[in-house]
C-alpha cells in the first residue's frame, strides 16, 4: 500500500538561515538585474534588435510579474542609445487647403521654425505698414499720381481747345460732359438758339456732333489713363511689398537650405503674402459681417494670419534618445490623433492649426507600449493600428468617417512616414485568439515574449529576492527588514507559487506585503520590520478578503450546510474545492453522495443534468465510467445505475479534482462499506485508477482544517491528496502544529486502491490467478453486488414473463400469415 503520512517538516518550505547571510536588509545592495525571465528577455532583445517589418512584440504573462516595469527599462535603455527622431509639423497647403502638408525637421527645429515664421509675419506686418506710410513711398506714389493727373489735364485742355474752335464749351458735371454753344463768351439760352437761322442751327449741330466724338475719344483716353495709373500704382505697391516680403522670406530660408519641403513652403507662403498685402496693412482686420457675433469677429481677427502659422504636432526637443510612449488609454483619438473644431456663427470649422498628433505619431522613431485588451476594447483601434504598421505611415483620420457618420469638416492631413516598434502586453488567451482568428496578426507581431510566473528556488535566487526587497524598501523609503521578515516574505513567495521548489515571480503581491508589513511595524513603533509584522500583514490581508469564507464556515458550524467530520457513512464523502473572490482564494469542503441501484443506464451526474458543470468536470465523470470498465469489465459485466450529487451546491462546478472523490463514493455505495467522514479527499483520476495532481492543494487542506477545528478535532481527521502534490504543500503554521500534535493528518496516495484502504479500512483487492477478487475486499464486494443486481434484474424479468403468460393464457399471440402476393414492379421493371 503506497500511502504516506506526511510529517510536519514536509508541509512547508524550510529556508536555511545560512542562505541569508545578513541580519537586515541594510546590509544588502538593491537588485540591479531581472530575476527568472531569461526566456522573455531573449525574445525581447531579438524583437527589439531586428530592424525589419513585422518585428513587433506581443508580451504575454501574468500581471504583477514585472512585465511593464521590465519592458520600460529595456526600452528606455535601448532608446537612450538611439538618435532623437525628427520633429513633425503641419503647415497650410496653398494648393489644396483641405490637405495640410507635413514637414519634418531635426529635433527641436520645429519649435524654431514656428517661432521664425511667427516673427517673420509680425515683422512683415510692421515693415509693410511702415513702408507704405513712409514719406518716400507717399512721394513716389504722389509723383505717379501727378504724372497721370497731368496727362489727364492735357487731354482735357486739348478737348476744351477743340470745343473753343468750334464755338462750344464742354461743361463737366457728376452726370458726365455737357456741350454748350457759346456766343460772345457766354452760353446761349434756348430762346436765342431758337431764334437763330436754320443754316446756323445746322452748323451748330454739326459742331456738336463733331465735339461729341472728340468727347468720347477723350473719355476713352481718360479711362485708359486711369487704368494705367492704377496699374502702375498697384505695381509700385506690389514691388514695394515684394521687396519686403522677399527680404524676410529669404532671411528664414537662410536657415533651411537643406530642407526642400521648407523652402517650397516658404516660396508658396511668400507669394500668398504678397497677394494678400491688404491683410497686413489693415490694422482693424475684417469687418463684422451680417449675422456674425462679436466673438466670431474676434476669432476671425485672431485667425487672420493662420495660413502662415506652423503647427508642431511632434516636438522631440526635450528627448535625449528615441521616444518611449506608454499609452494607457488607446482610444482611436489618443492613438491616431484628432482634428479639433472651433465654433463660428453657430457652426464648427477647423483648419490645420487644430491638428493634434496621437501616441502613434509621437512614438515615431521609437517605441510604443499598450495593453492588448485596451486596444481591442476600443472600436476601430486594432484595425487602424495594423493598417498603420502595414502601410508604414501615421495618418490622422476622423473617426466619424470610419464609422460612416458625416464629418463636420473634411480635412485630410498628409500622412507621416512611420517607423515604430510596437509592444502589446496581454494575457496568453488574447494572443492565441488573435493568432487563430486574425490572419495578419502573426505577420505584424512576429515576436512573442512570454513572461514566466515562477522561478526555481535556490540559494542564489533567494538572495536575489532579498535584494529585490531591498530595492523596494529604498525606493519607497520604508524601514529595513530583519532576516526573519525576509524569510517570511520568501515563504510567502513560495506560497503564491504553490510549490516548495519554486518562487512566485508575481512581484506585485510581494510588494504589497512589503508595504503593509512596514505599516504594521510603524504602527507598533518599531524601527525595523520583523517577521511578526509580515505575518500580521498576511493575516490582515486574508481577514479583509475572508468575509464570504467566514460566512460559509459559520453555515457549516451551525449545520445549515451539512458537513460531517466524524463517523462513517456509505456513499458519502467530503470533497474539497477552491473558491475565488477577486485575487483571494480559499478552500471549502463539499459533501458528495453516491447512490447505486439496479439498471444498466449511464452514470447520472445530477449537477450535469442541472447544467451546473463545466466541460472539464464532465470529462472527469466520463472517466469514472472508463475506470469501472477497465477494472471490472474484462471479466464481469458492469451492470448498475448510479447517481452522484454535490449536496447543497447551487453554483457552477468545473475541474476534475473531485473525480477521485466521486469514485470513492461510488465504490462505497456499490461495496456497501462506509467511508470515514473525518478524511476529506482531493485528486483527479485516470481510467487506470491512478490519482493525479490538482491545484489549490494548500487552500483545500486549510479549508477542511478550519471546519474540523470548528466542529472539534478528534485526532483522526485529515486530508488525502495525490502524492504528486506533496511538493506543493506550504501550509499555515496552525495546520502544521496540529499535525505535529497528532490532531490532524495529511496523507498522500498514488492510486484509487491506496485511497480505498485508507478511507474504508478494507483493501481494494487484487485479482487472484483465476481472475477473481477476494470476497473480503472492496473490489470483491463491488462485483458481488453487481452480480446481485444482475440476479435481481433476471428475477424481476422472470416475474414479468410469468405475469404476462398468466394474463395471456399461457400462449403467445402469433401474427397472422399475410396472403402471399407477387412483389410489385417499379417503373423500371425491377421488383420492389
Amino acid at each position: 500500500m503506497a500511502i504516506t503520512q506526511l510529517p510536519p517538516e514536509a508541509l512547508h518550505r524550510t529556508i536555511d538561515p545560512k542562505w541569508l547571510k545578513f541580519k537586515s536588509t541594510d546590509e544588502l545592495t538593491p537588485l540591479d538585474s531581472i530575476i527568472g525571465q531569461n526566456r522573455a528577455l531573449e525574445a525581447l532583445e531579438l524583437g527589439l534588435e531586428i530592424d525589419a517589418d513585422g518585428y513587433n512584440i506581443f508580451v504575454t504573462g501574468h500581471p504583477g510579474t514585472g512585465r511593464t516595469t521590465i519592458l520600460k527599462k529595456l526600452l528606455c535603455d535601448l532608446a537612450a542609445k538611439c538618435g532623437v527622431p525628427d520633429d513633425w509639423c503641419y503647415v497650410y497647403n496653398f494648393i489644396d487647403p483641405d490637405q495640410p502638408q507635413a514637414i519634418n525637421l531635426p529635433a527641436g527645429e520645429g519649435f524654431h521654425f514656428r517661432q521664425r515664421m511667427q516673427q517673420m509675419v509680425e515683422t512683415m506686418q510692421l515693415e509693410l505698414r511702415r513702408a507704405f506710410a513712409s514719406k518716400d513711398y507717399q512721394k513716389q506714389r504722389e509723383a505717379l499720381t501727378q504724372e497721370f493727373k497731368n496727362k489727364k489735364n492735357a487731354l482735357m485742355e486739348a478737348m476744351n481747345q477743340q470745343a473753343q474752335k468750334l464755338g462750344l464749351f464742354v461743361q463737366q458735371s457728376p452726370m458726365g460732359f455737357q456741350t454748350l454753344v457759346i456766343r460772345d463768351g457766354k452760353p446761349i439760352d434756348p430762346e436765342t438758339y431758337n431764334a437763330l437761322p436754320a443754316a446756323e442751327k445746322r452748323k451748330i449741330t454739326r459742331a456738336i456732333q463733331k465735339m461729341e466724338g472728340a468727347i468720347n475719344n477723350t473719355l476713352q483716353q481718360l479711362a485708359g489713363l486711369d487704368m494705367e495709373a492704377q496699374k502702375k500704382l498697384n505695381q509700385f505697391s506690389q514691388d514695394t511689398a515684394d521687396f519686403i516680403v522677399k527680404k524676410y522670406v529669404n532671411e528664414v530660408k537662410r536657415h533651411y537650405k537643406k530642407y526642400d519641403l521648407v523652402l517650397n513652403y516658404l516660396d508658396a507662403a511668400g507669394k500668398d503674402i504678397a497677394l494678400n498685402i491688404v491683410l497686413f496693412l489693415d490694422g482693424e482686420g475684417p469687418e463684422e459681417s451680417e449675422g456674425e457675433t462679436p466673438e466670431d469677429s474676434v476669432a476671425d481677427r485672431d485667425h487672420t494670419f493662420y495660413k502662415y502659422q506652423v503647427n508642431v504636432v511632434v516636438d522631440n526637443s526635450r528627448l535625449e534618445g528615441a521616444p518611449v510612449i506608454h499609452e494607457t488609454n488607446p482610444t482611436f483619438i489618443n492613438l491616431l490623433g484628432r482634428i479639433e473644431k472651433r465654433p463660428v456663427s453657430g457652426g464648427y470649422v477647423t483648419d490645420f492649426t487644430m491638428i493634434k498628433a496621437g501616441s502613434l505619431m509621437k512614438a515615431n522613431g521609437g517605441f510604443l507600449m499598450m495593453e492588448a485588451d485596451e486596444v481591442l476594447r476600443n472600436p476601430y483601434v486594432y484595425e487602424a493600428l495594423k493598417r498603420s504598421l502595414r502601410n508604414r505611415e501615421a495618418r490622422i483620420e476622423e473617426i466619424s468617417e470610419l464609422s460612416g457618420m458625416m464629418s463636420i469638416v473634411s480635412l485630410k492631413p498628409a500622412a507621416v512616414p512611420l517607423k515604430v516598434k510596437l509592444v502589446l502586453i496581454g494575457w496568453n488567451h488574447i494572443y492565441h485568439e488573435l493568432a487563430h482568428y486574425d490572419d495578419d496578426f502573426t505577420k505584424v507581431f512576429k515576436i512573442r515574449a512570454d513572461f514566466d510566473y515562477e522561478t526555481e528556488s535556490t540559494p542564489e535566487t533567494l538572495h536575489q529576492y532579498a535584494q529585490f526587497f531591498k530595492k523596494v524598501i529604498d525606493e519607497e523609503g520604508l524601514p529595513s527588514f530583519d532576516r526573519e521578515a525576509v524569510t517570511e516574505l520568501l515563504r510567502y513567495a513560495h506560497r503564491i507559487a504553490g510549490d516548495q521548489q519554486r518562487l512566485s515571480l508575481e512581484f506585485g503581491q510581494l510588494v504589497r506585503m512589503i508595504e503593509q508589513g512596514a505599516f504594521w511595524a510603524r504602527k507598533g513603533g518599531g524601527k525595523k520590520v520583523g517577521g511578526e509584522h509580515v505575518r500580521k500583514a498576511i493575516s490582515a490581508y486574508e481577514r479583509r478578503h475572508s468575509l464570504y469564507n467566514d460566512k460559509m464556515k459559520d453555515h457549516i458550524k451551525d449545520n445549515i450546510v451539512n458537513i460531517n467530520v466524524s463517523g462513517q457513512r456509505i456513499g458519502e464523502i467530503n470533497a474539497l474545492s477552491v473558491m475565488g473572490v477577486g485575487d483571494f482564494s480559499f478552500g471549502s469542503p463539499n459533501r458528495i453522495t453516491a447512490k447505486t441501484f439496479i439498471g444498466n443506464e449511464d452514470l447520472v451526474n445530477i449537477e450535469r443534468k442541472a447544467g451546473l458543470t463545466g466541460p472539464i468536470h464532465d470529462k472527469g465523470s466520463y472517466i469514472l465510467e472508463g475506470f469501472f470498465y477497465s477494472v471490472f469489465g474484462e471479466h464481469e459485466p458492469v451492470s448498475f445505475s448510479a447517481s452522484l450529487a454535490f449536496e447543497q451546491n447551487y453554483g457552477h462546478i468545473d475541474g476534475d479534482s473531485a473525480s477521485s472523490t466521486e469514485l470513492y463514493a461510488l465504490l462505497s455505495s456499490l461495496a456497501r462499506v462506509p467511508i470515514k467522514q473525518g478524511i476529506a479527499v482531493t485528486g483527479s483520476v485516470n481510467q487506470n485508477g491512478e490519482v493525479q495532481a490538482i491545484g489549490g492543494v494548500n487552500e483545500k487542506i486549510e479549508g477542511f482544517f478550519e471546519v474540523c477545528r470548528l466542529k472539534g478535532l478528534t485526532g483522526e481527521q485529515g486530508v488525502m491528496i495525490p502524492k504528486s502534490n506533496a511538493g506543493d504543500l506550504l501550509l499555515k503554521d496552525e495546520v502544521r502544529e496540529a499535525v505535529r500534535a497528532g490532531q490532524f493528518h495529511i496523507w498522500t496516495v498514488e492510486s484509487i486502491a491506496d485511497g480505498v484502504e485508507l478511507l474504508m479500512g478494507v483493501p481494494a483487492g487484487e485479482r487472484d490467478e483465476k481472475g477473481f477478487f477476494p470476497p473480503d475486499t472492496i473490489y470483491g464486494k463491488v462485483i458481488d453486488h453487481m452480480d446481485e443486481f444482475i440476479l435481481r434484474q433476471k428475477a424481476y424479468n422472470h416475474r414479468l414473463d410469468l405475469m404476462h403468460k398468466k394474463r395471456t393464457g399461457g400462449t403467445k399471440s402469433k401474427p397472422k400469415d399475410k396472403e402471399k402476393s407477387p412483389k410489385k414492379k417499379d417503373k423500371t421493371g425491377k421488383k420492389g
